[in-house]
């Protein structure tokens, strides 16, 4: 009711609307009586297990609320109150709402509703303040290493069946931490494959949405058309996993029908590939693990004596945690143990135990006392609460749980929970997209001196903190994603339709009792055997709309007058689609749509006044020309080289811009960005265009960025067709906005001479990408003391004649470091990058090089957990040089303490520039750069006595700085030994760990592969390693 009152408080102080004196009175009184009514809605909110009738009483006064809001959106926003004929319409009508408040206040004192209201007052937080204990950052993880342990052994175990195909379940209790462990393991393990997908399944199968999951994350730089049949998807998968070595996780499979169709894409191939199924159910584990016949195959690793695993089906049984590691997670959420009294300790102790060993219900529960630890009434009721729930099922139990931690909740963001089962269940989020769509629905107000966006990430963070929406941590241990538990999807599933707040109809299952009235639709028809439009209930009062499925399936969008949220995903016969009849809705605030058909947008929008943010994802027949006329405007994101209206300057609320294409779009529009104030995101394509125009744009672009003081991230990508110009930037940029968190100019288009020394002032800048023609020993001493930055990526386009040398306690908090170079001479000094985890290194190898400076003090990098190296051949080299560069790269590699993932491509050609100095080095004119790769990868250790690198098929390239490739993979070091094509490693390999030839045979071989006339010794490469790399000498 919160938006509801905001409007009516509006419509009295604002001084842009002149009411009457009585129509201005009988709103005052009517917000008096909502206000009091709606404290008495609050309090019966907080009650645990209301009976039937106060759920009618709370149920009937939120229709109201709803009609009465309703109302507003069409009457008194409009110009209808400068009528006086309409003013006294509207003047009955709100006595009709103060009549209709005031017999819902009698019933509530004719039926005692109050005396309902018991839930003690010290378990529900505070309805005015925001939360300040949670941060949003996932618990640490507790009690899983034995089983993370004996899991990858199983699916790293190269079996005695020619590396057939393994599939493995996790079986176990709902919250017993399945999801977690399979995530882990696939953070752990998946770069091992060339092709990987991590996707969750949901009760209702839902054989085409997971399908795509799999083919988007194994085809990543292809995009999927949207209306592929069931088997035209199954074809697609198995074409792109024939002949890879693939890992695949189905986490919460809870049917065998999707598996029985799912399984049919999945090559009996003998590359050794992997799939692990999570579920609950142990005739779903059994039908998926006999799929292969597990049983029949002697693949087991050598486990405990106590292990958990049935290795006869494959099947790992996780049991709940015990009682010291329910203690840890505990106390790892709550706080310090010895902070706490003694009877507080007492009742963690009973506490912990009626919580059953499951993580996820610990982590919940814990998460509620974090919030008051020292609230002895708090801790007392929760434990008397868990005391009452006997000889009841994990599940179940769980279930009573999350409904006790619901009414903890403020008002505001049980909303903004329940919001959240307008998706199916399984669905993966951005926080940003659903903080948008939050507000768009008007559940944000601001509070405390902070604004809208600062408040729904506090309530965003609040339920990460309480365990009630799960992060999805990606291979640099980042939040991309976000997901919500099956169980807790459920209760709020449960809750959102028992109050009407939400309507979920997928045409395949059944379709649920309908309110009169349906505030939030999401329609599915996944299937076209079921394809019907909907009919049975109104759809003018529906606020938001969710539509996946055929296009001829979806209702008339003019039909939802007061909607508000608008998103779209559908496929079909149609080579357009007309959606010039938006126009009307005039309370339209969010639109996103997701299709392969042509999108016609209304000639005219001006009179979307309240439009936020629109996405498509879709061609465009034209964008109309007064869409710089919206006010509210804060959000476009457009696809393809869309030419924008002249004057977008005047989008002046405009804070994301995605994306602005240099080809398509004037100078004048160009310069006109600058008067956008508030734009906080710029993102800039570039398809075709002339050298001359680009210069133009560019020099503009320089011009308006540099007037940006509020930029935070501006980023500069070159479109599919794009070719090479690689203008100089070094006069052209140089006076960034100082508060710059994200800038990324890649190539082809743009290059600095040099590493500019303005980077080293944007002390907010966290991530760099750019090319540099030069590079010389003192550039990076430019942006080493940058105290924000964690990725960079550095394109250096001529040899570097002297080792670049990152010195001692320089860039203290990077994480990833890229550097592609036509010659690779780098060091790293002591304390250099002390928190570097992923590195990954592009260059040629030369015909004779000796690379005795290649790479010094690598083990310096204390914090690094993988390497990821592209190695090209430059003019005149031969294949035997690539091997030798290699060779070299896995001798200095061994030498790190840490385990360390070392990825290895091979590349045809790294690209560069022609230098009179080296003319061997070829210049390409492509953007891309055509290469084929052939990945050979190594999972190093000190313990390690022997190597194995086992070339793969060509694959194309996949340009992503921040992901490592699909393509890459890895082998175990513990079997085997190397091979490089037909080339094997010679000699005894003990002493020195069995990652590089060390033996005098072996240098014989590569001076004759050379065609050297005498061998080089290898000795020289352990000389190299004992100097100091402080020197940068090689």
């Amino acid at each position: 009711m919160g938006s509801l009152l905001g409007k009516l408080h509006a419509q009295i102080v604002s001084p842009e609307i002149q009411l009457p004196k009585s129509l201005k009175k009988g709103i005052e009184h009517l917000t008096q009586d909502l206000e009091e009514i709606n404290r008495l809605l609050v309090n019966l909110s907080t009650v645990e297990g209301p009976n039937s009738m106060v759920k009618r009483w709370m149920n009937e006064v939120r229709e109201l609320s709803y009609d009465m809001e309703d109302y507003i959106d069409i009457t008194m926003s409009s110009d209808m109150v400068s009528n006086r004929g309409m003013n006294k319409e509207i003047l009955s009508v709100v006595t009709k709402f103060r009549t209709l408040v005031r017999q819902a206040r009698e019933r509530h004192e004719r039926y005692e509703l109050q005396r309902w209201a018991s839930n003690p007052s010290y378990m529900v937080d505070a309805q005015d303040q925001l939360p300040s204990s949670f941060n949003g950052k996932a618990t640490g993880l507790v009690g899983i290493s034995e089983s993370r342990g004996e899991l990858i052994k199983w699916l790293s175990n190269a079996d005695e069946a020619q590396g057939r195909l393994k599939v493995v379940s996790i079986l176990g209790p709902a919250g017993v931490g399945k999801s977690t462990l399979a995530q882990v393991v696939y953070r752990e393990i998946g770069r091992q494959f060339e092709r990987r997908a991590f996707v969750r399944a949901s009760r209702v199968p839902d054989t085409r949405r997971l399908l795509r999951s799999m083919i988007s994350q194994v085809r990543r730089q292809q995009r999927l058309p949207c209306g592929l049949a069931v088997q035209e998807l199954v074809d697609n998968l198995r074409t792109h996993l024939q002949q890879k070595r693939y890992f695949i996780i189905i986490d919460g499979l809870w049917e065998t029908i999707s598996w029985d169709i799912i399984r049919r894409a999945f090559p009996e191939s003998t590359q050794g590939s992997r799939i692990l199924i999570t579920t609950d159910i142990e005739e779903v584990a059994l039908e998926c693990c006999d799929y292969l016949t597990n049983a029949s195959v002697n693949w087991a690793p050598e486990l405990d004596s106590d292990s958990r695993f049935l290795a006869q089906v494959g099947i790992l049984k996780m049991e709940p945690l015990s009682t010291d590691d329910s203690m840890e997670l505990f106390f790892n959420k709550v706080g310090c143990k010895t902070e706490l009294s003694e009877h507080l300790k007492k009742y963690a102790e009973e506490i912990i135990t009626k919580c059953s060993g499951l993580p996820q219900a610990i982590i919940i529960i814990a998460s509620v006392l974090a919030s008051q630890p020292k609230n002895s009434e708090r801790w007392s009721h929760i434990k008397e609460f868990l005391s009452s729930r006997n000889n009841i099922s994990s599940e179940d139990l769980l279930r009573e749980i999350i409904g006790l931690i619901y009414y903890t909740l403020s008002e505001q963001v049980k909303t903004c929970l329940l919001y959240l089962s307008l998706y199916h269940e399984g669905y993966t989020f951005m926080k940003v997209d659903l903080m948008k769509q939050w507000t768009a629905e008007g559940f944000i107000t601001p509070v405390a001196g902070k604004d809208i966006n600062e408040v729904a990430e506090c309530y965003f963070d609040e339920l990460v903190g309480r365990g009630l929406v799960q992060p999805n941590l990606n291979f640099s241990d980042e939040v991309m994603f976000y997901t919500v538990h099956s169980t807790i999807f459920e209760v709020i599933k449960h809750k959102s339709i028992a109050e009407n707040f939400t309507t979920v109809i997928d045409y395949s299952g059944t379709i649920p009792k309908l309110f009169a009235k349906v505030r939030r639709l999401s329609l599915s028809f996944s299937n076209a055997k079921y394809a019907a439009k909907p009919d049975g209930f109104t759809l003018s009062p529906v606020r938001s709309l969710t539509f996946y499925g055929l296009v001829e399936c979806l209702p008339s969008i003019m039909e939802f007058k007061l909607l508000r949220v608008l998103i779209l995903e559908f496929w079909g016969d149609r080579k357009e689609f007309d959606l010039s009849g938006i126009f009307v809705l005039c309370q339209l605030r969010y639109v996103r749509i997701t299709t392969d058909i042509v999108i016609k947008l209304p000639v005219s929008m001006q009179g979307l006044k309240y439009l936020e943010t629109l996405e498509i994802y879709a061609s465009l027949l034209t964008v109309p020309s007064d869409i710089v006329h919206l006010p509210k405007l804060l959000h476009l994101h457009l696809q393809g080289d869309i030419k924008l209206p002249d004057y977008v300057g005047q989008l002046k609320s405009l804070r994301t811009l995605q994306s602005f294409d240099l080809s398509s779009n004037s100078e004048d529009n160009v310069k006109s960005l600058s008067e956008m104030a508030n734009l906080r995101d710029l993102h800039i394509t570039c398809s075709t265009t002339s050298s001359d125009r680009l210069n133009r744009n560019l020099v503009a672009l320089a011009s308006s960025i540099g007037k940006h003081e509020s930029l935070k991230s501006l980023t500069l990508a070159p479109g599919v067709s794009c070719p090479s110009i690689f203008t100089d930037c070094s006069s052209i940029v140089s006076s960034p906005p100082v508060f710059l968190e994200k800038f990324e100019l890649l190539p082809p288009i743009c290059i600095f001479s040099r590493l500019p020394e303005w980077f080293g002032q944007l002390q907010k800048l966290c991530v760099l990408k750019i090319a540099v023609r030069e590079l010389r020993r003192d550039d990076l001493n430019r942006i080493a003391g940058l105290q924000e930055l964690t990725v960079l990526s550095l394109d250096v386009r001529q040899p570097t004649a002297e080792s670049i040398i990152f010195n001692s306690v320089s860039f203290p908090f990077l994480k990833y470091l890229k550097l592609r170079c036509s010659v690779l001479r780098l060091a790293f000094q002591a304390e250099a990058i002390p928190n570097l985890r992923r590195l990954k290194l592009e260059f040629n190898a030369h015909s004779r090089e000796q690379y005795s400076d290649m790479l010094a003090g690598i083990d310096h990098l204390l914090s690094l957990q993988e390497i990821n190296v592209r190695i090209g051949v430059a003019p005149g080299a031969q294949d035997f040089d690539k091997m030798a560069a290699e060779s070299v790269f896995k001798d200095i590699i061994s030498k790190h303490l840490r385990h360390l993932r070392f990825n290895v491509q091979r590349a045809d050609f790294i690209e560069e520039d022609q230098i009179p100095q080296a003319p061997g080095l070829a210049t390409t004119s492509s953007h891309s750069d055509g290469l084929l790769y052939m990945p050979t990868t190594v999972d190093v250790t000190r313990q390690s006595s022997e190597i194995e690198v086992v070339p793969v098929p060509q694959v194309s390239p996949l340009n992503d700085d921040n992901v490592t490739s699909d393509r890459d993979i890895q082998t175990n070091l513990h079997q085997g030994v190397p091979k490089f094509g037909n080339w094997e490693r010679m000699g005894s390999s003990e002493g020195n760990h069995g990652t590089a030839p060390n033996t005098p045979e072996l240098s014989i071989l590569i001076s004759r592969l050379r065609g050297d006339e005498m061998p080089r010794k290898f000795g020289e490469w352990e000389e190299w390693n004992e100097k100091d790399p402080s020197t940068g000498e090689g």
